[in-house]
């Protein structure tokens, strides 16, 4: 077998991870700084080359399909009109971080500090604030809080659109503050948007973390290969099977097995391979290894919905992707990594609070200059703007099971979004937030008719009536896996050793105990990078001292 730079593998190695995502990059670049261990990834999907990847403006394109996306769907949901929900997961090198939307965000500083509260050791902020400065570049230099000398880099983005302008100022006008770097001190407010592009290049974690260590003799990375089950000799992982281009294969290992398939995936192959709820592992004739309840159980997602208006002006995006403007788009960033083919389309945001109660926003705002449709696999274009709001804290649950003990069966899984009234009055006042910024001063050159869900839509009824027709996913799944101390309700400990096995570590979304106030996957690098140095006996990076933002 030979992987992707035509070298021979092994039969063993030291470390086998499994997925190339957010997280799985990262694990198998820093593991194999150290030269003296062998490293395996085994990624399901293929390489990561093609242009639709590459190029930032097209990342609506691998949404469509499943060349390099699972392309899963939820079971019905019975508090969304019983829709089946889209969820986009990367299936390609780089997983989800070479199809997302490149927002650079790293939650809120009090997400960690929760965690830590949950009894999770080493979770703080504090502990975490210098691992996400470890991971990146950021284009304007280092502080407190930003790190200048990492793999990843990080972009502050032009916002040049009159429409752009119009939302920071608008947001201004409705009594949010301008935030000069939402990643800093401050997350509430308006922003301009940061995210992982370098050169004109979606920077992914294949490209930080893979692409840039490929002549590392240590270092193996298998595309098309999906595991089907990890191999236990007692309670300790000893081998790793898998098909590649049809044919089975499998590897042993000697030090651990890294599970970083994604919080849809992870908990897949633990019941698989026997780790999970018995009584739910028997029904498939899986013989139990570890009695875990929690696996798979508790999943998160940012619930989402758009607000779309027309626009008075044809000042929008759209208008510069006609045919003619396609061509020239993709002439301008073929050769030059320039142009609009460079830009991700979110340039501006604000994090929010709808609640005076709280001290913590509890509503994202991400937005683009034209009508755009990214969210239920499918891209559409035309003239106008949107508003595109996520639940950051929902308390809507869902959960991961098995369809079948056959490997290429996708699991089932269910989000239950707007199942509680609190989310369900977060995703109203989220709408009403919305249109009080739309009709702000600033808006008024450019403001046209509401699209969705419509102005027509006006009690807080016929409003989650709409969204109960539109809402969706932000495609954040997360906290099927959790960190924890009792496994009754956790699946791994706060080194994300998996209970009871002492050499198979999850680290992906899954494992977070709650989900962060932002897109996840800074938030999954940080974790990446911070578990490295655990497994690799690494003593942990000082604790920052960096203050951070609380309402008064």
């Amino acid at each position: 077998m030979r992987d992707i730079n035509g070298r021979n593998t092994h039969k063993a190695y030291d470390y086998v991870v499994i997925g190339s995502g957010s997280a799985g990059s990262v694990l198998a670049g820093r593991l194999s700084e150290d030269k003296d261990v062998s490293v395996l990834m085994l990624e399901a999907g293929p390489t990561d080359k093609s242009i639709f990847i590459r190029m930032p403006a097209a990342l609506g394109f691998p949404l469509m399909d499943d060349r390099f996306n699972w392309y899963l769907h939820s079971e019905p949901e019975a508090h969304l009109d019983n829709r089946k929900i889209y969820e986009a997961r990367g299936r390609v090198l780089g997983g989800s971080s070479s199809i997302n939307g490149m927002n650079w965000v790293r939650g809120n500083p009090w997400d960690y500090d929760n965690w830590a509260e949950m009894g999770l050791k080493g979770w703080s902020y504090d502990d975490c604030l210098p691992y996400f400065r470890k991971a990146e570049t950021f284009d304007k230099g280092a502080d407190d809080y930003r790190g200048d000398q990492g793999p990843m880099h990080i972009q502050t983005c032009a916002a040049n659109n009159p429409l752009y302008t119009a939302f920071l100022d608008a947001g201004k006008q409705a009594g949010y503050a301008h935030i000069a770097d939402h990643n800093g001190y401050r997350q509430e407010g308006v922003h301009i948007t940061q995210r992982n592009v370098h050169k004109g290049i979606r920077w992914s974690t294949s490209q930080a973390y893979i692409h840039t260590n490929r002549s590392r003799e240590n270092l193996h990375v298998c595309d098309n290969a999906l595991v089907t089950k990890i191999h236990f000799e007692g309670n300790y992982a000893t081998r790793v099977h898998f098909t590649r281009n049809g044919k089975a294969e499998s590897v042993d290992v000697h030090r651990e097995v890294i599970l970083s398939a994604g919080a849809i995936h992870s908990p897949h192959l633990l019941m698989l391979s026997g780790i999970g709820n018995a009584k739910h592992l028997a029904e498939f004739g899986i013989p139990s290894l570890v009695d875990l309840p929690a696996v798979g159980e508790g999943l998160k997602d940012h619930v989402a919905a758009p607000v779309q208006y027309s626009s008075s002006q044809n000042v929008s995006i759209a208008k510069e992707l006609t045919p003619v403007g396609k061509l020239k788009l993709g002439a301008l960033w073929t050769f030059f990594k320039k142009g609009l083919g460079a830009t991700n389309f979110f340039e501006v945001g604000a994090f929010i609070r709808t609640r005076d109660e709280i001290k913590v926003p509890n509503v994202q705002f991400e937005f683009i200059p034209m009508l755009g449709e990214f969210q239920h696999g499918s891209v559409k274009l035309e003239d106008g703007f949107q508003y595109f709001f996520s639940l950051m804290r929902p308390t809507s649950t869902g959960r991961v099971w098995l369809a079948s003990a056959d490997p290429k069966t996708p699991p089932k899984f269910v989000f239950n979004f707007l199942s509680t009234k609190e989310d369900q009055d977060d995703a109203i006042a989220a709408v009403k937030a919305i249109r009080h910024v739309v009709s702000q001063p600033a808006w008024d050159l450019y403001r046209g008719e509401e699209v969705t869900p419509g102005a027509h839509v006006k009690t807080d009824e016929q409003i989650l009536a709409a969204l109960r027709q539109s809402a969706g996913t932000n495609y954040h799944p997360a906290c099927t896996c959790r960190m924890g101390t009792d496994p009754k309700t956790s699946v791994v400990d706060a080194h994300a050793r998996v209970h009871g096995i002492p050499n198979l570590r999850v680290v992906d979304a899954s494992i977070m105990p709650e989900i962060v106030s932002g897109n996840l996957n800074a938030p999954i690098i940080m974790m990446a990078e911070k578990i490295a140095d655990d497994i690799r006996a690494r003593k942990p990076l000082p604790q920052a001292k960096a203050k951070y933002y609380v309402p008064a």
